[in-house]
């Protein structure tokens, strides 16, 4: 083997090794969350209809963050104050609801 190909390989595994530990350090993906939270939850959650915390105000969330995410998405499943159950959506399953929660705690603890 060529001293150049063995630079060339060197360099390709590094490249792959530095890729890989990005793909690791890179926070959950909240891209399903977010597609249903714009979807179904924005528009109460947009505009705080009803008290609905709205989306990314940390001053309304962080109490709610606090009671941890089981909480908010038993509250969510269940109805809660003047939320229904499932947001009055009944389509809506555990985990996509689980989805949406986890987007909506993410724009306020990623700040």
């Amino acid at each position: 083997m060529t001293p150049f190909i063995k630079q060339v390989k060197i360099i390709f595994i590094l490249v792959c090794a530095n890729l890989a530990l990005v793909g690791c350090s890179s926070g959950p993906d909240h891209s399903e969350g977010m597609a249903i939270v714009n979807s179904k939850c924005k528009v109460c959650h947009a505009s705080g209809i009803n008290g609905a915390p709205i989306l990314g105000n940390k001053k309304m969330w962080s109490p709610r963050i606090e009671q941890g995410k089981e909480t908010l998405v038993s509250h969510a499943m269940n109805g809660y104050g003047l939320m229904p159950a499932k947001g009055g959506n009944d389509a809506l399953t555990e985990v996509e609801i689980s989805k949406a929660i986890g987007y909506m705690m993410s724009l306020v603890q990623e700040k």
